[in-house]
């Protein structure tokens, strides 16, 4: 009999593909211009940005020159970053527990400075989900509690917001061999 087994970053990948269903009609402002965007939902971090190509030496020292850095991860909106934060595993063979964050940046620019709204459209998008239905691929419960911030800090046109919950789950169980 095989018995799948959760982990930390099974029940990560399950929230993952969650939060990409969850989101798959909406569209953000693209800080960019031009058409909006779906949510991208990454791993554990953000992406590295790729390292932009650098003028010749020449032209370093010359009043002309000036390096364009590399923009941000984050001000590459919109996006969504699931995290494992912690875990426990109480005893041998007893459910564990793992804390995730669920990180959101959206760009919006419009004068009326609500960028919020979206934030807390895709948070209690989430709990919404959590709420109704706490089983997260047939083998990870949402424990219920969820904490969710704002960023404090105006950082228009970028928002930010996070939630913090919880998921348990039973993890490998003891083999009974049979020696008889």
């Amino acid at each position: 009999m095989t018995v799948r087994a959760g982990t930390p970053l099974f029940c990560q990948e399950a929230l993952i593909r969650e939060i990409e269903s969850l989101t798959a009609g909406m569209r953000f402002q693209n800080p960019k211009g031009g058409e909006l965007l779906g949510l991208r939902v990454f791993a554990q971090a953000l992406p590295v940005p790729g390292k932009q190509k650098e003028e010749p030496e020449d032209y370093k020292d010359t009043i002309e020159y000036q390096e364009e850095g590399e923009e941000e991860a984050v001000f590459q909106c919109p996006w969504c970053m699931v995290k494992i934060d912690s875990g426990q595993i109480p005893e041998i063979n007893g459910r564990q527990e793992v804390s995730f964050g669920i990180c959101f940046g959206v760009f919006n620019d419009a004068s009326e400075n609500q960028g919020h709204r979206e934030l807390l459209n895709l948070i209690f998008r989430v709990y919404e989900r959590f709420a109704r239905n706490p089983v997260l691929d047939r083998q990870y419960t949402c424990t219920g509690r969820f904490q969710w911030n704002l960023a404090e800090e105006d950082t228009f046109p970028y928002f930010f917001g996070a939630i913090a919950t919880s998921f348990t789950f039973l993890g490998f169980r003891r083999e009974i061999k049979d020696y008889g």
